[in-house]
């Protein structure tokens, strides 16, 4: 069972509300990508093989983040070590997308250049003084 601890300060309860709202955004903005995969799956110079793959995992991945954001800011310390981990390494991973030449179409790059915007600030709400030391080893 996670030990889960109300956030008492204003300042922290309000940043984990922000990062728990991006979160959604992300998790909507890469389903409705998901959606638009299935709806032009038939042609082959907008939806690639690759982006089926990124587009499923991300889509999956955001759901998940999603999931662990809502508990993190009901106060569960685990949710929001897990949180700091797969939103840096998602951003990571959308950089990395950015800079390969011609891997995916434009559409997907910009897409995934708003997701990542997202997560950035999410990882600026994660890492801020009031937030970590509301998770501090207790």
């Amino acid at each position: 069972m996670t030990k889960q601890t109300t956030p008492t300060d204003p300042d922290a309860r309000e940043k984990l509300h922000i990062a728990q709202v991006l979160l959604g955004g992300y998790a909507a903005v890469s389903v409705l990508t998901l959606l638009a995969i299935v709806v032009f799956s038939g042609n082959p110079g907008i939806v690639t093989d690759a982006v089926w793959v990124r587009g499923s995992i991300l889509a999956v991945a955001s759901l998940i983040t999603f999931a662990l954001g809502v508990s993190m800011a009901k106060g569960s310390r685990s949710s929001y070590r897990r949180v700091r981990i797969i939103a840096l390494a998602q951003v990571v991973a959308i950089v990395v997308i950015e800079c390969v030449p011609g891997a995916f179409p434009v559409w997907f790059k910009i897409e995934n250049g708003v997701c990542g915007t997202l997560l950035i600030i999410v990882v600026l709400l994660t890492f801020a003084r009031t937030v970590r030391t509301t998770f501090a080893a207790r």
